[in-house]
């Protein structure tokens, strides 16, 4: 429930009235690419893409990607305007971006169509303070307790970016149902060889066992760290003692609790009360090979 201290509803209008008019990836790029993975900041995308980047490499007898980060971890999914390396591979556009909810509205109307969509998603609370580590001096974003409690802005990528990220996305996977498939960050991890194997077939494409194989033997967080590209520059894998040490305080977590309550509409099975060491969160159920297409 909101209180009157946290009626932001102006600001988000402002915020989202831009990505309505500018978000059109979908639709811009849609024709010309074979599916799209989509995902939130600090969600684990270098990891999810160097073990997918892997499998379709070693399922094509192709090159597999020198690197784990930079551009040239890109060269079978990356940015949609890019050129591939490789044109026998699947074409998988990558961002961050959020669709307009006009996207939503044609497809309503029956009037646009989806190449297949995977977004990867994270407990938002885990997302929040790891982006912040990871950006604090760089973009200056001051303290932790000031930056929790942000109001929303058209710029930046903070609390309020996370939750119209999930609300975009949630309300798309209503109207387009059978080609936007959400992935948890989570269920990933506990399960990646699953995880691996759903997100090709939801692009078409049924890894054998030598391409899960080349994707599970860069699963592994001390693998994605020894093939950093040196000149990227960016720590995609920070040392996990230092980040754990960065917490959310008592009122923080309350914070991020109210605000979720209030304005949050899709959130992807992350339930419960925020606490200051993270949020509880439900593992996704295997699907039966029967349901797993309508699981998609």
């Amino acid at each position: 429930m909101r209180d009157f201290e946290d009626d932001f509803g102006l600001p988000l209008l402002v915020a989202d009235l831009r990505d309505d008019l500018s978000r059109f990836h979908l639709l811009h790029y849609g024709d010309r690419l074979d599916g799209f993975l989509i995902s939130g900041h600090n969600s684990g995308t270098h990891w999810l893409r160097f073990m997918l980047s892997s499998a379709i490499a070693e399922h094509l007898a192709l090159p597999k990607p020198a690197y784990s980060s930079g551009p040239q971890s890109d060269v079978y999914i990356g940015h949609a305007r890019h050129r591939r390396r490789f044109p026998q591979a699947p074409r998988i556009g990558s961002s961050h971006h959020m669709p307009s909810r006009l996207v939503a509205l044609l497809g309503a109307l029956r009037i646009v169509r989806l190449t297949p969509v995977v977004v990867l998603v994270r407990d938002i609370p885990d997302s929040l303070i790891s982006y912040f580590f990871k950006w604090r001096e760089a973009k200056q974003l001051g303290p932790l307790d000031a930056y929790v409690a942000r109001p929303p802005s058209a710029q930046g990528v903070d609390l309020w970016w996370f939750i119209r990220f999930f609300n975009r996305w949630g309300a798309l996977k209503r109207i387009f149902p059978e080609a936007v498939m959400v992935v948890r960050y989570e269920d990933v991890e506990q399960d990646p060889e699953l995880w691996v194997r759903r997100i090709w077939a939801h692009w078409g494409v049924d890894l054998g066992d030598a391409g899960v194989a080349a994707a599970m033997a860069v699963s592994s967080r001390a693998a994605v760290a020894a093939n950093l590209d040196p000149d990227y520059g960016e720590d995609i894998t920070p040392d996990r003692q230092a980040r754990r040490a960065v917490r959310y305080g008592p009122g923080d977590a309350k914070l991020l609790e109210r605000r979720m309550a209030g304005y949050l509409r899709h959130d992807f099975g992350y339930a419960g009360a925020v606490e200051p060491a993270g949020r509880a969160w439900a593992p996704v159920r295997a699907p039966a090979p029967e349901d797993a297409q309508a699981a998609a």
